[in-house]
């Protein structure tokens, strides 16, 4: 019977250490799951916060683009109403000469050019210090910012000899 008693204590004490092996197993597996969720949270952030960065970039850069577009834009209408007004060309010749898709679009470049070159005149007499009139007739306050000239003159290029048209002194062009 004492033999009985002792490998009952024996089968009992190998199956809590059994027990225990697998407790400590679990254990360590929890220890390691929960480690690498810390590191996954870690790296998600991380890239979160990368991919954050990245789209201030991406907008920053359609910001970018979007600017230099709509000067490009402004400066198709100022050559536009360049070609109109001073090259006196028809707004459906303008449409046709530039290939618009209509004599409405080559109105409305002509349209946005003029407000342009209105809008710059009027700057670029602040820029260079001339004197705009004050209310009462006499010289408002002169301005001068510094900025660079913007007129339609900087934009639209000078007639060179390899020109086809005859420049006039008043500046409009005699074709041959």
């Amino acid at each position: 019977m004492s033999q009985n008693l002792e490998r009952a204590r024996q089968r009992n004490a190998e199956q809590l250490a059994e027990q225990k092996k697998r407790e400590q197993l679990v254990e360590d597996n929890l220890v390691e799951f929960v480690d690498a969720g810390v590191v996954i949270a870690a790296e998600q952030a991380a890239l979160e916060d990368k991919v954050a960065v990245l789209h201030r970039k991406i907008d920053q850069a359609h910001a970018e683009s979007t600017e230099r577009v709509a000067g490009e834009h402004a400066r198709q209408a100022a050559a536009a109403w360049a070609i109109h007004e001073h090259g006196g060309r028809s707004a459906a010749q303008v449409a046709e000469l530039l290939e618009l898709r209509s004599e409405k679009e080559a109105r409305r470049l002509i349209n946005t050019g003029r407000t342009g070159a209105v809008n710059q005149d009027s700057s670029r007499a602040r820029a260079t210090g001339e004197q705009e009139p004050g209310t009462g007739g006499d010289a408002a306050e002169q301005y001068n910012t510094g900025a660079p000239d913007t007129s339609i003159r900087a934009v639209v290029p000078h007639p060179t000899i390899l020109d086809h048209d005859v420049v006039r002194q008043d500046g409009q062009r005699d074709t041959e």
